[in-house]
């Protein structure tokens, strides 16, 4: 933001602010809070000074922002980056939040965020809310701020890659606990016989191997909120253990007499269909009772086709973060025709598709033209334009994506090394990677840059 753009913002935010009782924030394209009013310094910071100039995330994370770009990429997002739906969001916890774009000759220059308590009014600013297009988040958010000061468990049903994680992630960040850990245990990525000691620890000496004490998920969780993700997963011989625990918020190490109390609050995650895991006999029916505190559907990405114009431009905002330059704009026919693809493999096959997009265009607008051929045989079957892809695709498709990528990603890697005669550090350079990540993905695409491209 210039100069004079920077004092016409702060000057019309101050003459809004001074005619309501609302809190206003100026969050400039930086990610950066450029101004805040009094009355937003005393009711987020309780009169706290020196905010202006400081991150976003770090300064509003857990009050009126989630930070999903840095819980996303692991960075704040570049100044070309656009704000995206974690930025735009119109309630959180125990405010209420409106957002207003300011642009400038077509071109966003900041953030204008109204904030009340939630329960008070205002009319000073009412732009229309990105959620309020009908879109399952938005029909969602009223029951997930009641719920959010509760401690009932939640059960998230979903397929794979519909964001069961992400909804959990924020739940967690409107509800009281927001400033304690949100620990994740994935239940699929654990052998059976190492389940009780991921949940509930070890003391050193407690079994063969057992070299230093070990806290488990539950205790890293005390006071926050644990995710048992891929339930379905969970051993018979833990359920009864899960089970006491949530009964009692008694915790007993392995090897350890000593008992924890603690105060964990639970949300499991499945793809699976309680109806099957219970006739299955895959899970105990008074542990499912005692996990069903609320069921949450989680329906898959074709049957919300209204966010993935959102989704898209958060992802773009990822990817130029992760990239540090601009990220190629979708023509309003290629977004249509990604809202047409039903995605198979949901919310994380759209980000493959999205990221692939990116990496490979070399123009600034993408539209079905100039498409990545990857892509293009995806969205297209058999690179056909304008055909119905509802009926076409394959149960594979979110596979056939990841095997695409890679494909591409060890061409576009065969091609800069011999661009640059096989010098590693040079090549890592105009990939944007580290040479440790370079070397890394060399080995895995199995490439020898000495025998293929001579020093």
């Amino acid at each position: 933001m210039s100069s004079k753009q920077d004092v016409l913002y702060r000057l019309l935010s101050s003459q809004i602010a001074d005619s309501t009782n609302s809190a206003f924030l100026l969050i400039g394209t930086d990610y950066r809070i450029q101004w805040i009013s009094e009355s937003a310094r005393k009711l987020l910071f309780k009169g706290a000074e020196n905010l202006e100039g400081i991150a976003c995330a770090q300064g509003l994370r857990g009050k009126v922002c989630s930070a999903e770009c840095v819980a996303v990429t692991g960075n704040l997002p570049g100044e070309t980056t656009p704000f995206g739906l974690s930025c735009l969001k119109e309630t959180f916890g125990d405010f209420s939040i409106r957002n207003c774009l300011l642009e400038s000759e077509e071109k966003t220059v900041g953030l204008l965020k109204q904030v009340m308590l939630s329960g008070s009014s205002s009319s000073a600013v009412n732009p229309a809310p990105i959620e309020s297009r009908g879109s399952w988040h938005a029909a969602l958010a009223p029951t997930l701020s009641r719920i959010a000061d509760t401690t009932i468990p939640i059960l998230l049903v979903g397929e794979t890659g519909t964001g069961k994680e992400v909804l959990a992630q924020r739940i967690h960040d409107m509800s009281p606990r927001r400033n304690n850990p949100f620990i994740v245990l994935d239940l699929s990525v654990i052998p059976e016989t190492l389940v009780d000691d991921a949940l509930f620890g070890h003391t050193r000496g407690a079994f063969t191997g057992a070299t230093s004490d070990y806290t488990g998920k539950l205790l890293q969780a005390d006071g926050g909120t644990l995710l048992l993700d891929e339930l379905e997963n969970i051993p018979l011989s833990i359920q009864a253990k899960l089970l006491r625990f949530l009964e009692t918020g008694i915790v007993e190490r392995i090897g350890q007499t000593k008992k924890h109390t603690i105060d964990v609050r639970i949300i499991a995650a499945t793809n699976v269909s309680p109806e099957v895991l219970l006739s299955s006999g895959r899970l105990r029916e008074d542990l499912f009772y005692r996990l069903r505190g609320m069921t949450i559907l989680l329906p898959p990405l074709r049957e919300r086709q209204e966010e993935i114009p959102l989704l898209i431009q958060t992802f773009r905002g990822n990817w130029s973060a992760r990239h540090g330059r601009k990220a190629p704009t979708f023509s309003p026919a290629l977004i249509e025709r990604f809202c047409s693809y039903p995605f198979p493999g949901n919310i994380r096959e759209l980000k493959h598709l999205v990221d692939l997009c990116l990496s490979l265009s070399l123009d600034q607008t993408l539209n079905a033209d100039n498409l990545p051929e990857p892509v293009r045989e995806i969205l297209f079957k058999n690179g056909q334009k304008g055909l119905s892809l509802n009926e076409s695709q394959s149960p594979g498709a979110s596979k056939n994506v990841e095997e695409a990528i890679a494909a591409v990603e060890k061409d576009m890697i065969q091609r800069v090394l011999a661009q640059h005669r096989g010098r590693v550090s040079d090549a890592a350079n105009s990939l944007s990677m580290s040479r440790i990540t370079l070397w890394r993905k060399m080995k895995k695409y199995n490439l020898d840059r000495r025998r293929t491209f001579p020093s």
